[in-house]
Parts: structure tokens; C-alpha cells; sequence
């Protein structure tokens, strides 16, 4: 299941930054490659999507803004790079790059998960939003939910060699004060009946 046509992202990214066709790499001194990043955001997405909360309504639209720069790299080639942790960037240059998406229809039946289940951190930082929101509304009387929005903060890691993975960490008081607001990316689910 995907969430987002990533090739119409990335063409659309590469006629604006006149990007030639070449491969680019998965990360740089700047950061992880967009491609890659939305990549590992969709796979949270459906692996989330996959747990069923009784009583929650289904998912309307995803939101994801991520922190941005355009570098050219020594091949002269211009690359859309996503802040990462440990990676150098200069505040003034920061893009902010916002993408509004919609699940895509007639999505296949959902199983039953507990949020530990789920194998990757945003994934389980958004089970565990769903889970917690769907017992406060189990109260006295019982509050039927229409609409809800569920709003994380995430950084982007890059590890492996020549940066060939990313991982999506939700941000907790653990890390208050260790990343600079522009490491700092969003995504916001809105459910809805």
C-alpha cells in the first residue's frame, strides 16, 4: 500500500531543483535523501495502519512536514535532502517542505495488533496514540469519537554504510534539548467517520 506516489514527488522535486537522472545517494553531509525518508514514513504508515482499535475511526489524511535543503553535490548534481540527526545544516537556508496525502481507497481488511507488535517506532509511537486516545474515551458515559487528530514529532537517523538506512524516531522529553528545531520534522494523521 502506498500512501504517495513517491516518483511524482521526486520528478516534481527534480524539475525544480533541475536535478539530473542520476542515482542519488541515500544520505549526505545535509542529510537523508527525500526519497528515502518518505519511503521509510509510508512503510510506518502502513505497518500503523495494520492495528485495529475498536471504536476508532478510519484515517482521512497525513500530513508530513519535514525540514529541507537543497545541496549540489561535487558531481554538480542538486539533491532535496531531509534534516537528520548529526547533520550539518544552516538555518537560513532550511526549507520547510509540506506534503498533504490521502490514504488510498478500498484498503484491505486491518488485523488486530497490540502496538508492540509493530516493528517500527513511528508506527508504534502512532498504535500507541490510537490505543491511548480510543481508552479516554471510555469514559462515563461513553463519548462516541468523530474526528480526531493525532499530531508527533519524529527525527530522521541515518546509519549503515554510506547512510543506506533511515529510521523515523518519534521525540520524547529524552531528547528536549539534543536537536535543533530544524532536526525537528511533523506528521499529523486526522481520522475521521
Amino acid at each position: 500500500m502506498r500512501l504517495l506516489r513517491l516518483a511524482g514527488v521526486v520528478a516534481l522535486l527534480g524539475v525544480l531543483a533541475c536535478a539530473t537522472s542520476a542515482p542519488p545517494a541515500a544520505s549526505s553531509p545535509d542529510g537523508a535523501e527525500l526519497e528515502a525518508v518518505m519511503e521509510a514514513i509510508q512503510t510506518s504508515l502502513s505497518e500503523a495502519e495494520t492495528q485495529q482499535v475498536a471504536g476508532f475511526p478510519e484515517l482521512k489524511s497525513v500530513t508530513v512536514k519535514l525540514q529541507t535543503e537543497a545541496s549540489r553535490s561535487v558531481g554538480g548534481e542538486i539533491g532535496v535532502y531531509v534534516f537528520s540527526v548529526g547533520s550539518r545544516y544552516a538555518a537560513e537556508t532550511a526549507s520547510t517542505l509540506e506534503l498533504k496525502m490521502k490514504p488510498p481507497a478500498g484498503r484491505p481488511g486491518k488485523e488486530v495488533l497490540s502496538p508492540g507488535d509493530l516493528k517500527m517506532a513511528l508506527a508504534r509511537a502512532i498504535g500507541l496514540a490510537k490505543v491511548g486516545v480510543a481508552k479516554a474515551a471510555q469514559g462515563t458515559p461513553p463519548f462516541l469519537m468523530t474526528d480526531i487528530e493525532i499530531d508527533l514529532k519524529f527525527a530522521v537517523e541515518v546509519s549503515g554504510s554510506a547512510g543506506a538506512k533511515v529510521s523515523l524516531v518519534p521525540l520524547g522529553a529524552e531528547a528536549s534539548g539534543k536537536l535543533n528545531r530544524n532536526q525537528v520534522h511533523s506528521i499529523t494523521l486526522v481520522f475521521g467517520r
